[in-house]
């Protein structure tokens, strides 16, 4: 398996191996799942990113586990129990297989509109692209080998970012558009 701890190019082929997992969750989940969708970089045409493809859930009944885990699980991803943000419930792919990262949040929430927001913003605004790229390749040559470091580094650009973001929802009326799936 590829090293995916490195920053790429946009590659058009994440689009696909994002539509083929998500096909897959929303046949499982059928409709427990009232939104799923593409998020993270890789879901921006244009931005480098991490190779790993970032999916967010959105389910009715957040706290109900069990309508949903089982579901995710028959697809082949693992409930990461010590996850430490409590708004979302994160899930892995098994060992050998290409990096993914599940986001399960309630439907409706801060944590699933901001996701959504962010990605939605960046899609549209490429000079904010370029410079949040600039500043993950940075980051990465000074903490390659440090994860955590690397995700803290990130904290005050995407802040600026979702503020831009925020600004620019309240000027345009954003409101999420349809599912991904």
């Amino acid at each position: 398996m590829e090293d995916q701890w490195r920053i790429s190019k946009h590659d058009p082929e994440w689009k696909s191996l994002f539509n083929d997992i998500a096909s897959k969750l929303r046949s499982s989940l059928g409709d427990t799942a009232i939104r799923i969708d593409h998020v993270g970089s890789t879901s921006v045409v244009g931005l480098d990113a991490k190779p790993i493809i970032d999916i967010q859930i959105s389910v009715l009944n957040y706290d109900d586990i069990l309508a949903y885990k089982t579901h995710i699980e028959k697809v082949g991803f693992i409930l990461r129990e010590e996850n430490p943000d409590k708004t979302k419930r994160y899930f892995r792919e098994l060992p050998g297989n290409r990096r993914t990262h599940i986001h399960v949040r309630q439907a409706g929430s801060f944590s699933e509109q901001i996701t959504l927001l962010f990605r939605d913003y960046l899609r549209l605004h490429p000079s904010d692209c370029l410079t949040y790229a600039k500043e993950k390749h940075q980051l990465m040559e000074l903490y390659r080998n440090e994860r955590p470091k690397y995700v803290e580094g990130k904290g005050p650009i995407v802040w600026s970012i979702i503020k831009k973001a925020y600004a620019w929802s309240q000027e345009v009326g954003w409101k999420p558009g349809i599912s991904d799936r």
